[in-house]
């Protein structure tokens, strides 16, 4: 029986994904349950792969527009488990933006790098939360709490920039922060931007 064209689509991902865990690269779109499950496991895949090769390095590029608070928590555990436990770097790179919980992400990278065009915003996170025992809202307020302080380390700890209680402030303002390549550089958001002359501009032959 031939394989149908579902089929032969699946397999062909799949070899692309195997290929590209082989180079140490991962491309974060969606950030949710099933993506950090797969994420995590390619993140140690290379790992261990990469643990042998010294100078090697992990690069994760960030096209998101955000998603689950948990699941990138794990991504970012996962990232640092692999600089722990096999010693390999992990960088990000930011192409096209990389919103909410994306820009999150992007702050676990060794060197954090970011296109001309790119973008990042910065905003607090929106909750759903059914009931109506009062037990429930103050449950959420303190998981908030905690979420608020520790990505507000997180930022201080990166840039370099301000004290925690300043960025807690800023990212959650109550607005959505845009913020160019340029803007992210001067905040300490990014370690490096390519700029237009030199990365967009074809070199003479």
């Amino acid at each position: 029986m031939q394989p149908s064209q579902s089929e032969n689509l699946i397999e062909e991902r799949n070899s692309r994904r195997a290929m590209l865990d082989q180079f140490g690269i991962y491309f974060l779109r969606d950030i949710g349950d099933v993506e950090a499950e797969h994420f995590s496991k390619s993140m140690l895949v290379m790992g261990s792969a990469l643990r042998n090769y010294p100078g090697n390095r992990i690069t994760v590029y960030i096209n998101s527009g955000g998603g689950s608070v948990g699941a990138g928590f794990a991504m970012m555990e996962a990232m640092y488990k692999v600089k722990r436990d096999y010693g390999v770097a992990v960088d990000t790179v930011v192409l096209g933006y990389a919103y909410s919980m994306g820009a999150v992400i992007a702050q676990a990278g060794d060197k954090r790098s970011m296109g001309f065009f790119s973008t990042m915003m910065l905003h607090g996170g929106t909750w759903n939360i059914v009931g109506e025992d009062h037990r429930i809202f103050q449950d959420y307020q303190k998981l908030a709490d905690l979420y608020k302080k520790k990505i507000g380390e997180l930022f201080a700890r990166r840039t370099n920039q301000q004290n925690p209680q300043w960025w807690t402030r800023y990212i959650y303002s109550g607005r959505d922060r845009f913020l160019s390549a340029q803007e992210c550089l001067d905040l300490g958001l990014v370690d490096e931007v390519c700029e237009f002359d030199k990365c967009y501009i074809p070199s003479e032959r």
